[in-house]
């Protein structure tokens, strides 16, 4: 579910934005004539990784740095915030910096906690303003930017998000009677994120999972013989099918299982297929949950969770008029019967729903809602060094 977002301003020296703070004597600053200031800075956490982004203010990066799992739903927090600081120490690094002031840093894990964010960065990064939040608005914001739509993502979990279309309406201004247009804040809607108990329906670990149990049932000669087999005793380096039942298999290990049958699917094994088409059909009728929300058109008795809309009162204006869908994460990438079940089930709701690829990976959306926050970044634009980091750097790519 959507993560509450947790913001700090640290009001310090007057700092304003757009501005750059001098190095304070003693932070141990190393100041890069070709650095452009004021810097922002970016986490984007998971299960497995996490990748910290230092950028200038046109949204060009200057380092990248990579550490361990993030999802502080998942993993102690000592091993997260040791992820969180492993990952700062290697941006600092790649921009020849031993630590460094930021405008803002926006920090996006599943169960994100701003004191993980700030053990981690203690003595290496300072933000004047500091945000952590669940990691689907920057999901949101890289795959689709700001336009309307929804985005599914599978990793080793799933989830969907979506957003309304942008309404301008008009307001009646105080004494003169006038009337002037703004715009109105945008619905957002999430489904999914429950976790390998109750959801990640379609994710690695729900693929990895239904293998696991295609090869118990072949073994048992209750199922279909499929090549996943062999590729799973092969996989987890075991010499019996019965070893898979003892092993202590953890959601990250269960979730590794997914490529080999992408593999297997490819080569035309059809138990390995009917996974992935199944796992597509789950991930499409999540996507269309999303979709059926935002056009109004919940089952009866569906509960309505999402975020506020503007009032629907006053006149509306909607700015833009195509609705797009996009799945992204590394399943997206699976072998084709996935996919083409995803399409499948989305353009069963709506032939108008436009399936495009997202445009900037979950660490892009990130750096944009860093670049946002600051003042940085317009409305339904990319900065230009954003732009050129992204074609140099695949970690800003979908």
């Amino acid at each position: 579910m959507l993560n509450a977002t947790s913001t700090s301003s640290v009001e310090s020296d007057g700092l304003a934005i757009g501005t750059a703070r001098a190095p304070q004597e003693g932070l141990g600053v190393q100041w890069s004539r070709h650095v452009k200031r004021p810097l922002v800075a970016a986490i984007d956490g998971g299960g497995t990784k996490t990748l910290f982004l230092l950028a200038e203010a046109d949204g060009t990066v200057i380092g990248i740095g990579r550490g361990g799992p993030l999802n502080a739903l998942f993993v102690p927090p000592d091993e997260a915030i040791r992820s969180v600081r492993q990952a700062a120490v290697g941006a600092l690094s790649e921009a020849g910096m031993e630590c460094t002031d930021v405008l803002v840093l926006y920090a996006s894990a599943p169960g994100a906690s701003r004191d993980i964010v700030d053990a981690g960065i203690s003595g290496l990064i300072r933000p004047t303003r500091l945000d952590t939040a669940g990691d689907e608005l920057a999901v949101l914001t890289g795959a689709l930017l700001d336009e309307a739509g929804v985005v599914v993502l599978a990793g080793t979990g799933s989830f969907a998000v979506g957003r309304g279309g942008r309404r301008d309406r008009d307001i009646q201004a105080a004494g003169d009677g006038s009337r002037r247009r703004v715009a109105a804040r945008h619905k957002i809607v999430t489904r999914g994120g429950w976790g390998p108990l109750l959801g990640d329906e379609g994710s690695a670990y729900a693929i990895g999972l239904a293998a696991l149990r295609a090869v118990a049932l072949a073994f048992d000669s209750r199922g279909e013989h499929t090549s996943l087999c062999e590729l799973a005793l092969k996989h987890f380096s075991v010499p019996r099918a019965w070893s898979l039942a003892t092993m202590n298999m953890g959601r990250e290990q269960v979730a590794s299982l997914a490529v080999r049958v992408s593999e297997a699917s490819a080569a035309g094994d059809s138990v390995a297929s009917e996974i992935l088409a199944q796992a597509g059909r789950d991930l499409g009728r999540l996507g269309v949950s999303v979709l059926r929300e935002l056009a109004g058109r919940n089952e009866p008795g569906e509960p309505i969770e999402s975020g506020e809309a503007g009032p629907e009162s006053e006149p509306e204006a909607e700015c833009g008029r195509r609705t797009l869908a996009t799945l992204t994460g590394g399943v997206s990438r699976a072998a084709a019967p996935l996919v083409e079940a995803f399409r499948d089930e989305i353009t069963s709701f709506s032939t108008d729903v436009q399936i495009v690829p997202p445009q900037y990976s979950p660490a892009g959306g990130a750096l944009l809602m860093a670049l946002e926050i600051a003042g940085l970044r317009a409305f339904g634009t990319v900065p230009a060094g954003m732009r050129a980091s992204a074609e140099a750097r695949s970690e800003l790519r979908a």
